[in-house]
């Protein structure tokens, strides 16, 4: 397991991100908690359905569904985009990923210990994983 833990109020915080990018038709393809190990933090990796040029437009995007959930949800906690990283659905990873898990809507699942696609997952906890 990783050394830095991840409490319930970030996977809550991180939860209502996917909630609101799901509100404003981001396309969410894949979600999950991904333990960087190098620098000792968790980053909810988020992947949606188009190309990497679409990448900056997919930030904006998100910055947008933020601010619509804190006007619309003031008391309840939403993930800061600063621990977001965005790619699109054929990244390494999450390409991987997918032969592996299939969980549509939001879930948990536990994934750790595990080599994926050439790339060695410590731990993760995935929300979402669609086909």
């Amino acid at each position: 397991m990783a050394a830095e833990a991840l409490v319930r109020s970030e996977i809550d915080a991180g939860l209502n991100l996917i909630r609101a990018l799901d509100a404003s038709g981001f396309g969410v393809q894949a979600a999950l908690w991904l333990y960087m190990g190098d620098n000792d933090t968790w980053k909810l990796i988020i992947a949606y359905r188009g190309g990497k040029d679409q990448i900056g437009k997919k930030y904006m995007d998100a910055a947008t569904a933020v601010a619509d959930w804190r006007e619309r949800h003031p008391n309840e906690p939403i993930l800061d985009l600063g621990r977001v990283r965005i790619v699109p659905a054929d990244d390494k990873l999450i390409s991987g990923l997918r032969p592996v898990i299939h969980l549509d809507g939001l879930g948990e699942v536990r994934f750790s210990h595990n080599l994926v696609n050439g790339i060695y997952v410590e731990d993760a906890l995935i929300h979402r994983l669609a086909a």
